[in-house]
């Protein structure tokens, strides 16, 4: 409910009495990061969290309501660490693509929060600036209103989503990163069947390498490309 968001985010900021006590929205959100970097977000319970802060599950009620706040809280958190001041003398999608980097590196920072930020909505002030900065240059390079909205949410999702899926795959990662499995992994593509395979065979090996950056940039050039031309006239087909 938004009058629930707006006692979360808009609330009077902590006096100096409330600080000088142990429990503090700082100190909740931190250790809550913690958390979920060593269990996953799955086991960011209230409770859970309320015996890693040496308190009863009431004392924290009275600093967050409940677990989906707690969890709007920890997304802000990190939202807050991206950097949002991006050059706007640079060309649009340099500025967004600055942006989306920077997003990308602050969710690999903190492992399960992709995953947690792929299912929320986060209305939070962090969350907010960091959407005001993706937007003014979609807007300003002359999409339509609704393009632009829609372009957020996919390059957003795209960043969001390809972090998601490194959290997810870490296991195979390790793997591809192992010279011997990659070899085993390289051979055993050059050993498919070419007549019901021949695509597979050819490109797998180099598919399967451990350059994930040079796969999110390849990604990420081909939303700009496509946005770059939802702004500029194409010429009528033949």
């Amino acid at each position: 409910m938004i009058d629930d968001d707006a006692m979360l985010w808009f609330s009077p900021p902590e006096t100096t009495e409330q600080r000088r006590h142990t429990l503090t929205r700082q100190r909740v959100v931190t250790e809550a990061l913690t958390l979920i970097a060593q269990d996953g977000v799955p086991a960011l319970t209230m409770r859970a969290l309320a015996a890693r802060l040496g308190v009863v599950p009431g004392a924290l009620y009275r600093h967050v309501p409940g677990k989906e706040r707690l969890q709007d809280l920890v997304l802000d958190g990190v939202l807050a660490e991206v950097d949002c001041d991006v050059d706007r003398d640079l060309p649009w999608t340099e500025q967004i693509t600055v942006l989306a980097r920077r997003l990308r590196t602050v969710l690999a920072d903190h492992p399960g929060v992709a995953g947690l930020l792929a299912t929320r909505d986060p209305l939070g002030p962090h969350s907010l600036a960091l959407a005001e900065a993706f937007l003014r240059p979609l807007h300003t390079a002359g999409l339509p209103h609704d393009e632009a909205g829609q372009a957020f949410f996919l390059v957003v999702g795209y960043t969001v989503g390809f972090e998601v899926g490194n959290t997810n795959t870490s296991a195979n990662h390790q793997r591809v990163q192992d010279p011997t499995s990659r070899h085993q992994l390289h051979q055993f593509l050059r050993s498919l069947p070419e007549d019901r395979f021949p695509t597979l065979v050819a490109l797998g090996p180099q598919m399967w390498v451990d350059n994930r950056d040079e796969r999110f940039t390849t990604g990420l050039d081909v939303l700009m490309e496509g946005l770059r031309r939802r702004t500029t006239p194409q010429p009528p087909r033949p």
